[in-house]
């Protein structure tokens, strides 16, 4: 339990470089126009992510595109938007102690118009099963530095 949570620390205040090559696209959670919250119907959704997963070795991958925006106030209010939808998807899993860490990205490059966001299952490779996908500059956290992390 201590690396578990170690690890999402570590996520949430580090730069995340995680790979995902071997990536299982599971579902789309979307979202109305200028709004930052799903329609509660995907919350079932959400719920078959867990089951899905929560009994794997692995990290959930969240993928929101924002399309490239001309001024600088709508490309901050995209990023905040994007950030907010983001959020919304790890707090309901969070409320359901999804197990497995959860990484996102925001893609800033798109060409499409979507207001979703693109959940993925990414499996651990047996050459990573001992690394943590959680890095900070060059220096990686393996299990071993989880394992004495304080309490």
């Amino acid at each position: 339990m201590k690396a578990e949570i170690a690890v999402l620390f570590l996520m949430c205040t580090w730069n995340v470089a995680a790979q995902c090559d071997n990536n299982i696209y599971l579902t789309s959670i979307p979202y109305a126009k200028n709004s930052s919250y799903f329609p509660s119907e995907y919350s079932k959704k959400l719920d078959a992510v867990l089951e899905q997963t929560s009994a794997n070795k692995g990290y959930l991958l969240l993928e929101f595109q924002v399309t490239e925006q001309a001024d600088n106030e709508s490309k901050k209010y995209n990023m905040w938007l994007a950030g907010r939808r983001i959020n919304r998807v790890k707090e309901y899993l969070t409320t359901l102690s999804y197990p497995s860490p959860i990484v996102s990205k925001i893609l800033t490059a798109s060409t499409h118009d979507r207001r979703d966001v693109s959940i993925s299952w990414c499996k651990l490779s047996e050459n990573q099963s001992s690394t943590a996908i959680a890095a900070h500059g060059k220096r990686k956290v393996s299990e071993s530095d989880l394992n004495h992390a304080p309490d």
